[in-house]
């Protein structure tokens, strides 16, 4: 049979034995003969039946300057965590703006040690399962250390500061908003760590539990690929201190020189951090740069 989603609209169908559904949209658990939203507040994310520690392995066998044998590299850790996380559904507009909204499901970290890691994490809304204690047994298991309320004003000031953005890049005033911000439960989410060990030295790495993305990734980068990234780097700012030249020369200014070199040095700076050290850290699902601790240069 079709029901309808009572937070999104969204249509799907479900078996006709089925009283209880979870929308695969927005996450909503509702009774789908009444459209009453469940009470139960408290799911879990099945892990992956495929190794993550072979997953990883083959992504970073894939980047730059990456050894072609890390595929081989020893295994001395693989510890299955479950972080808990607070999911909310956000919708917002301004009443005076009607091209102002924002629509977001998002994902609160609330206790483990890897908050700083998961935060601004794009956790799926898909999947999850009603809790199960056995889940327990199968890795580390964390309770939150946020309260439900502390988490509930975080999502809505992020609500707030997105749709104040919005209507600053649009030169608009939000004026005032209407917000809804809604619980959707306490979901125990899958994370992997995993440690290896290469060359005498081990390396740290982070695997979402539910599809293999890697989070957090580790891998030496073998000394021809940092002499390269050396090469390219200094031939960057090399290139920019002769346009630098040129250019004061065409205008009879140091100011040219000075745009030369700071181009040149931006772009090198750029080539250096990435390419000519000894350790990089990569992620699959998180941009370097966002203030992620877990992603400044090695």
């Amino acid at each position: 049979m079709e029901v309808t989603c009572p937070t999104c609209s969204a249509k799907f169908k479900v078996p006709d034995t089925v009283s209880v559904a979870t929308c695969p949209y927005c996450g909503t658990t509702f009774h789908v003969h009444t459209g009453e939203e469940s009470r139960v507040d408290h799911f879990f994310f099945p892990p992956m039946r495929e190794d993550p520690a072979g997953r990883l392995l083959k992504f970073l066998s894939r980047q730059y300057g990456a050894p072609a044998d890390i595929v081989g590299a020893k295994v001395t850790k693989k510890e299955l965590h479950w972080v808990p996380v607070y999911f909310f559904y956000l919708h917002g507009r301004s009443k005076s703006n009607e091209t102002v909204e924002e629509v977001e499901f998002f994902g609160i970290p609330a206790g483990s040690p890897f908050v700083a890691l998961l935060t601004e994490y794009p956790f799926p809304i898909r999947g999850k399962r009603f809790f199960d204690d056995s889940i327990v047994k199968k890795g580390k298991y964390y309770e939150p250390d946020l309260d439900r309320e502390k988490a509930e004003a975080i999502a809505r000031s992020r609500l707030e500061s997105a749709l104040k953005k919005e209507a600053s890049e649009e030169n608009s005033y939000a004026g005032e908003l209407e917000l809804t911000v809604k619980f959707q439960g306490l979901v125990h989410y899958p994370l992997w760590e995993i440690h290896y060990e290469y060359g005498g030295e081990n390396f740290v790495n982070f695997v979402d539990g539910t599809d293999g993305r890697v989070i957090r990734g580790e891998y030496p980068l073998m000394s021809d690929a940092r002499k390269k990234a050396t090469l390219l780097g200094a031939g960057v700012i090399g290139t920019g201190f002769v346009l630098g030249l040129l250019a004061s020369a065409l205008t009879g200014s140091l100011w040219g020189l000075v745009g030369g070199l700071a181009g040149g040095f931006a772009g090198g700076a750029g080539i250096f951090t990435k390419g000519s050290v000894k350790k990089r850290t990569i992620s699959e699902v998180i941009k370097a740069g966002r203030g992620n601790v877990y992603f400044q240069p090695v």
